[in-house]
């Protein structure tokens, strides 16, 4: 090979290189830690908690110190941006466990093979609501036939109570709707009050807060939220940490803390049999976790091997 034919290929060779380089460091796959020093100063365990449960500066500084006392490690918290940023947390072991979304843990499993540790409770120990479709008590809809063509408020798309389980039941009844989107619940059930939409999706207890409303059709049951551990975490880490946050309510300082933190009141135990009856119905009715979140395909492309052209 000529010396013009091997600068060429060497080229190519480092071009190449350096283009797996920034993928990697794109997944964060050149940050992978010492699993032995994990929660020592120079390394700490880190916990994320993704945008929907960003604690308050006061609680998220009483949750790390806890922890810590509780463990005997030292703990970082991290807040993510958007519900991708949390998931891409685990794609190098950069996070080690995460209070994340329902959405964004089915993601997270797929992906980068996190377990649920923990499961979120509410009110009295509530660890599962209701979906529901809501109308007006008067002039709204006595059946979901009623909704064919009129408009009708989801949330998201990326909530499983405001568009996922409603859009099934719509697709299983052969009805369709003038979808309009809003970006919380709270909003959803406001266009509802104001008439702007004649039915919409949220979760049963919200038919309480606004009088004027009633349930016209239940969408399923939803099991909370899990705290999420990524599987190669050793297991008296893992231990450490999920006891440390089964006691994080045991003090009135702690409840107020957790409470900032999505409404929690709790955690009890839980793995993955809990979440398996949602898994399993995307997958009978032809739907993919990846259409969860923002940015989950993306998420699923970026972690396919890479070919140069």
């Amino acid at each position: 090979m000529s010396n013009s034919n091997k600068s060429a290929m060497g080229a190519v060779v480092h071009k190449y290189a350096a283009l797996c380089v920034a993928a990697a460091l794109a997944l964060g796959g050149c940050s992978r830690r010492d699993e032995r020093t994990i929660g020592t100063p120079e390394n700490p365990l880190v916990v994320v908690f993704s945008p929907a449960h960003s604690p308050s500066p006061g609680a998220l500084a009483f949750i790390r110190k806890h922890l810590q006392a509780a463990t005997g490690l030292s703990v970082d918290l991290k807040v993510a941006e958007t519900p991708a940023a949390a998931i891409k947390q685990f794609s190098a072991g950069l996070a080690d466990a995460g209070l994340v979304t329902l959405e964004e843990y089915l993601v997270a499993r797929e992906e980068y093979g996190v377990r649920p540790e923990l499961q979120a409770l509410r009110g009295d120990k509530l660890a599962e609501y209701e979906g529901a479709i809501l109308t007006r008590t008067s002039g709204g809809a006595d059946s979901v036939k009623d909704l064919a063509g009129r408009k009708f408020g989801f949330v998201g798309p990326y909530s499983v109570s405001g568009f996922t389980l409603p859009a099934i039941l719509l697709k299983r009844a052969g009805i369709t709707v003038a979808a309009y989107f809003a970006p919380t619940h709270e909003d959803n059930l406001k266009k509802l009050v104001k008439g702007e939409v004649y039915a919409a999706a949220t979760y049963a207890r919200q038919a309480s807060r606004y009088p004027g409303l009633k349930i016209l059709v239940y969408t399923g049951r939803i099991p909370n939220e899990p705290l999420i551990v990524r599987y190669s975490l050793g297991p008296e880490k893992r231990k450490a940490l999920s006891d440390a946050f089964l006691t994080l309510a045991g003090t009135a300082e702690g409840r107020r803390a957790l409470g900032s933190v999505a409404d929690i009141t709790g955690f009890r135990p839980a793995d993955e049999a809990a979440y398996r009856q949602l898994h399993d119905l995307l997958l009978a009715e032809g739907q993919s976790v990846y259409d969860l979140i923002p940015e989950g395909w993306q998420i699923y492309r970026l972690n396919q091997p890479y070919y140069p052209d």
